[in-house]
């Protein structure tokens, strides 16, 4: 009874918002967004209550609902990516209906967002191929929408851009599919883990055996398509085109577009961990993107350039997780990044504003140097007991741990300089951050435990961490030294991807119009 209850739930909580999109086309302007708005939150309403059901009653093996196209896949990770995406549409739609008041195309933007909300709550819980990349596609054209609504020339230029970079990754998956269909002929995520004997057959290609197989080559062409989506390190080009559109878009993002690569990866796995050659390079990909977007993000002036190129790093390292087998990890990543980089962006204007306040009314610390030293070694000795814990946690929880550990690292990252804090305030940041950790390594496993996977990368991860270790230590030792000066300014350039591009395009633009 439970069960049926819960797929009920879930299935509500799925196609509440298309029906509030159609009931609203029904209705005159003044009613249209509190529609909207009220599907949005029935979805959340609906998708948070099955999920209470569901961890009640430790539902862990998926629940199959429909045929071919209708086919969908419901169980706890379903359920907890449905009701983050749901609760961010929810949040950004309000937000966006005050942020936008007077714009007149505020509605269309809401009913992008609204339809974005849907595109990704389908391709989470959808076990058809065809239909995912339905939906994938889908969402490359409502970007494109809602990046172009302004009628200016870098709007238009930017929805280029975007549109340009998710066709392309459109393009992979479907000849991933393609090749998926044509050596099995299998057309869910569900069947095939059973069908994977014909993809590693070699291909012949003039009657001379190759050493590549139709599994490599989806899989290659897989991890094409969800690095481009992924906005990883050099395909970053179309978030940073994102921001020309209103921020609320940026904050919405992060519910199930830039990050939604994690869930096909999770739904993919099992053909991409017969393909250690292809995860190994993903890695590697994803490890660089991890650091080209956090030292750009660390040298950036303008607060959403910061917040995007943060995205970058945070993705890389998400498809890193991917890439090392941790999926449990990934995607609680996906879920606990997407919520926090929602606020930084929607609280984007008001920390401009602060920051201006402060520096108009030269606010200073007015803390003895006694208090600075008592705090220095309270920080040390703090640290030192975290540093224990946390290795006590790594022991006990094994390496989806260090998903938590990162995420705390971000959070000890915003402590405000130690001259401005009190020991007392310190004591109950490091308390909470501790909590947070533990929480977070909790959760992590119990994700891991519901979609595990150990392809022959798992070794990349720690390795990767510790290479970011000794990035990190180096440039904190060398931080006046003249490499660490030349260091920001390629960061403070984005590495000139963009340049590079955009001198390419130049030069190929001038060559047609020489012939």
């Amino acid at each position: 009874m439970g069960t049926e209850i819960f797929n009920l739930l879930e299935l509500a909580a799925l196609f509440t918002p298309f029906v509030a999109i159609a009931l609203s086309l029904l209705f005159k302007h003044d009613w249209k967004f509190k529609i909207l708005l009220s599907g949005q939150m029935a979805a959340f309403v609906f998708a948070i209550t099955g999920l209470a059901l569901v961890a009640s009653q430790k539902l862990a093996q998926p629940v199959s609902q429909g045929q071919w196209l209708f086919g969908v896949q419901l169980d706890l990770v379903t359920s907890c990516l449905i009701a983050t995406i749901t609760f961010i549409a929810a949040v950004v739609t309000v937000f966006s209906e005050r942020y936008l008041g007077g714009d007149t195309t505020r509605l269309s933007f809401i009913y992008g967002l609204c339809g974005l909300s849907l595109a990704s709550s389908l391709l989470v819980a959808t076990d058809n191929l065809v239909v995912a990349f339905a939906l994938w596609h889908l969402l490359s054209w409502g970007l494109f929408g809602i990046v172009r609504l302004r009628s200016d020339v870098a709007a238009r230029a930017a929805a280029r851009t975007v549109l340009a970079h998710h066709l392309l990754s459109d393009l992979a998956l479907a000849l991933a599919i393609v090749v998926i269909f044509r050596a099995t002929g299998a057309l869910s995520f569900s069947t095939l883990p059973d069908s994977l004997v014909p993809l590693n057959k070699s291909i012949s290609v003039f009657g001379i055996t190759t050493a590549l197989t139709p599994g490599s080559l989806a899989s290659l062409l897989l991890v094409l398509s969800f690095s481009i989506k992924s906005a990883l390190f050099p395909f970053h080009r179309w978030l940073l085109a994102t921001l020309e559109a209103p921020t609320p878009l940026s904050g919405f993002l992060h519910a199930g577009v830039v990050n939604v690569s994690a869930v096909l990866a999770w739904r993919t796995m099992p053909l991409l961990q017969d393909a250690p050659l292809v995860l190994l390079g993903w890695g590697i990909l994803s490890a660089l993107s991890a650091i080209v977007g956090t030292l750009s993000m660390s040298a950036q002036p303008d607060v959403k350039r910061k917040l995007v190129y943060s995205t970058v790093g945070q993705m890389g390292f998400m498809c890193l997780q991917c890439a090392s087998g941790a999926i449990g990890a990934a995607i609680f990543h996906l879920i606990a990044h997407g919520m926090f980089k929602c606020h930084m962006f929607l609280q984007s204007g008001s920390a401009v504003a602060e920051g201006l306040s402060r520096r108009k009314y030269n606010y200073a610390s007015s803390e003895p140097q006694k208090e600075q030293k008592t705090t220095r070694l309270f920080v040390f000795a703090t640290g030192l007991v975290s540093a224990l814990a946390i290795f006590v946690l790594c022991v006990n929880s094994g390496w989806t741990a260090l998903c938590a550990i990162i995420t705390a690292a971000a959070i000890l990252s915003a402590v405000p300089a130690f001259s401005r804090i009190s020991a007392q305030s310190l004591s109950l940041f490091w308390v909470l951050t501790l909590l947070i950790v533990c929480f977070s390594a909790s959760v992590s496993n119990q994700f891991e435990g519901l979609v595990h996977f150990a392809p022959a990368t798992a070794v990349l991860l720690p390795v990767c961490l510790g290479v970011f270790a000794i990035i990190a230590v180096v440039l904190n030792l060398g931080r006046k030294s003249s490499l660490a000066k030349a260091l920001y300014v390629h960061s403070l350039n984005g590495f000139y991807a963009e340049d590079i591009v955009q001198a390419a395009s130049s030069r190929s633009h001038v060559a047609k119009n020489v012939l």
